[in-house]
């Protein structure tokens, strides 16, 4: 095997080794198909929400998780970048995981299009509770 190569292929890397990196960080990784409302996310993305890593999951009961007094909020970012008034969205928000825990989530965003791809907001989620807890 030759170490002189200088540039590695990442798209060689394929899901699963992904799934171990956000896993590690803890980091939930999602993309939004804006034509089709169709979601796609990791096992990570899944976890900080508390929803078992098999479920497959909707965009409004992602929405649904969030706390209504937060909601609003995240909505108005998503929007905004959805609609090019921002070039990306941030926030700290609330949500009630399914077995009723309230857990402090860390959302970023982008809007994406590549050359024949449907607009996607592609993004990313991490628990940040326990920083918020810190006295």
């Amino acid at each position: 095997m030759s170490t002189n190569k200088k540039n590695i292929d990442l798209s060689i890397i394929c899901d699963d080794h992904w799934d171990v990196v956000f896993d590690h960080l803890g980091l939930g990784f999602w993309e939004l198909s804006i034509a089709t409302g169709i979601l796609r996310s990791t096992r990570s993305f899944k976890k900080n929400l508390g929803c078992p890593p098999d479920e497959v999951l909707s965009y409004e009961k992602v929405l649904g998780l969030i706390l209504p007094e937060d909601l609003d909020h995240v909505q108005d970012e998503i929007e905004l970048t959805v609609s090019r008034e921002k070039t990306s969205y941030h926030t700290v928000h609330r949500i009630c995981r399914p077995d009723g825990e309230i857990r402090w989530i860390k959302a970023d965003g982008i809007l994406s299009q590549q050359d024949g791809e449907c607009l996607k907001l592609i993004g990313t989620i991490l628990d940040v509770t326990d920083l918020k807890n810190k006295p």
